[in-house]
């Protein structure tokens, strides 16, 4: 729009605030925010990848804020495109240029891949996929380690591709339990490998330590910052290679010796403070978090109540079923094949549980796969080749052509009522204050509006606590107890989208039983499907009755501590579904 590629005014905003303050600001990175949150908080991110792509963005002639957004909104393209050529000469050259070719058309095709990559896309997942490309690499070079040298340097190695990747995303975290898993359950005489493996995971947990140790005080230390308690895992891996090499050297078998090292590995994390909280926490990254199973990505494949099987399949792309095969072959139970059907395993296993991890799992999966077609080209035949690349190509096809022919737009019709929400809470006449909004609508109303928000896209990140509260407050059924609320939390303004949508996730969310507030009989998202409680809140209230009074009824007074001053309307044709309620809290 304008010749600035448009971003979608979610997890995009904040990226773009903070790469627009580290292009004015070099070598400094946004960490603490006063605009969100009662008292500010801290961006839960780490600071690698918005750091750099701020300097990137100003090296290549960015100036203004819109012609450092307009330079970083390619870089998700650029860089995408760079991995599957990459790829493709990489394996062109080890195996043959028709494994280089399918690899790379298999990876620029993954449909959840292109989606992460497209222009406008600068949410950090796109990062993912190559940074355990990467770490993969490094633990190639360490299972090769034969004397003290080599496990020292490419020990470094490892330990260096992990900081990286843990310093653009703290989910990779995952990651470092593939590579240990890897690492344990080797043949006994890699005795130099797991000494790599733990100069890997000890430098990387050192990295860490002092990262943590940088920060100012206040800095939160659970499972969404990078802190402590990555440290500890990472510490904690290291010290069972360790052990498993002393169990080794004094005869145990593989099996006994892997499972033994894992107590000091526990004990390691059980000495630090508030560690094994905070891992047990991260777990629920994998499911069964109130808050996330709320979010799309977040859904698990083929469990949901509403899912296509076939859109699924496409998802995990043909890759998936391939190297799903490939575990029975003794080929693939050895060197670096084993390596990479270890972690596209994982990582499938992952996205089946949360569709977040397909970012990692769908390219790797084109990579193994197209190794996989070679093989099965080369002891099977031609035949058989060419039908597992059909299978590897042709899967992914039904939604990534959609994407390629007819891109969604970056910002959809329902999405332009908050936009005008927002321009209207930036203009000189909203009068100053707090936002309470939809927690998904938080960094476009935090970056767009310019306001301070008690929610934002970061969730219960900013404490489950002030989460809870914050969502629950407009499930309150007297006016009184919100407007007392607002006012002790400086919100001047209350947006409301249209609850039929919403309401029982919401419920849950703030820590409500769902069943409270929607009735499990009925179809979801409609009038019949709210309880009386549901209809009594203040959100229903507002939203369908105006706040006007309800005769007869203890929770009908009208409204008298707020007032109505916006409505906000999609483009024709308009839905109530689309509109947009901003309400400002008055004096009593």
């Amino acid at each position: 729009m304008g010749g600035v590629p448009q971003i979608p005014p979610f997890d995009e905003m904040y990226h773009a605030k903070r790469i627009v303050y580290s292009a004015a600001n070099p070598m400094r990175v946004l960490s603490f925010d006063p605009n969100r949150g009662i008292a500010g908080a801290y961006c839960p991110w780490p600071p690698l990848y918005d750091l750099t792509a701020g300097a990137a963005a100003r090296l290549l002639g960015g100036v203004t804020p819109a012609g450092v957004v307009a330079r970083a909104a390619w870089f998700p393209v650029v860089f995408a495109s760079l991995v599957a050529a990459v790829i493709a000469a990489f394996l062109s050259r080890r195996i043959g240029w028709g494994t280089g070719l399918l690899a790379g058309v298999g990876v620029a095709i993954s449909t959840d891949f292109i989606d992460r990559s497209r222009l406008g896309s600068i949410d950090h997942h796109f990062l993912e996929f190559p940074l355990v490309l990467g770490i993969v690499a490094a633990v190639a070079l360490v299972h090769r380690a034969t004397d003290a040298r080599e496990a020292l340097r490419n020990g470094t190695i490892l330990g260096i591709a992990m900081t990286a990747a843990l310093l653009v995303q703290t989910a990779l975290l995952l990651t470092g339990a593939i590579v240990l898993a890897t690492v344990l359950l080797r043949t006994p005489g890699g005795r130099f490998a797991r000494w790599a493996a733990a100069v890997g995971f000890l430098l990387s947990a050192a990295f860490v330590f002092l990262y943590r140790g940088g920060q100012p005080p206040g800095y939160p230390d659970d499972h969404w910052y990078l802190g402590i308690s990555h440290a500890a895992a990472l510490a904690a891996a290291g010290t069972a290679c360790v052990a498993q090499v002393w169990l080794l050297d004094r005869g145990a078998g593989r099996a006994t010796a892997a499972l033994l090292s894992l107590a000091p590995g526990l004990l390691v994390i059980a000495s630090v403070p508030g560690a094994p909280e905070a891992l047990l926490s991260g777990s629920r990254f994998l499911g069964g978090d109130p808050w996330l199973a709320s979010i799309v990505e977040f859904k698990p494949l083929f469990f949901g109540a509403e899912e296509l099987w076939w859109a699924d399949v496409a998802l995990l792309g043909g890759g998936f079923f391939l190297t799903a095969g490939m575990a029975a072959n003794p080929l693939w139970r050895r060197g670096g094949r084993a390596l990479l059907l270890a972690f596209a395993l994982a990582y499938s296993l992952a996205a089946i549980s949360s569709a977040r991890f397909l970012a990692v799992s769908a390219p790797l999966c084109a990579v193994t796969g197209a190794i996989a077609v070679s093989d099965l080209r080369r002891t099977r035949g031609a035949l058989a080749g060419g039908l597992a690349a059909t299978v590897l190509l042709v899967s992914s096809l039904p939604l990534t052509a959609g994407r390629v022919v007819s891109p969604a737009p970056r910002v959809t019709p329902d999405m332009v009522p908050f936009l005008h929400t927002a321009a209207f809470l930036r203009s000189p006449a909203a009068a100053p204050g707090r936002v309470l909004a939809p927690w998904s609508y938080g960094h476009l109303l935090n970056v767009v509006g310019g306001r301070a928000v008690l929610l934002d896209n970061f969730g219960t990140m900013g404490g489950q606590v002030h989460f809870e509260n914050a969502t629950a407050a407009t499930l309150a059924t007297e006016e009184k107890t919100l407007a007392d609320y607002c006012a002790d939390s400086g919100v001047r303004y209350v947006v409301l989208q249209d609850p039929l949508p919403y309401f029982g996730n919401h419920a849950e969310t703030a820590g409500y039983p769902r069943s409270a507030f929607e009735r499990p009989s009925t179809i979801r998202g409609t009038a019949d499907s709210a309880t009386p409680l549901m209809k009594s809140t203040f959100w229903w209230r507002a939203y369908f009755e105006g706040g006007r009074e309800r005769p007869g009824r203890r929770e009908g007074a009208a409204f008298r501590r707020f007032r109505l001053v916006r409505v906000e309307r999609a483009p024709p044709p308009a839905s109530i579904r689309s509109t947009v309620q901003v309400w400002e809290l008055v004096e009593p």
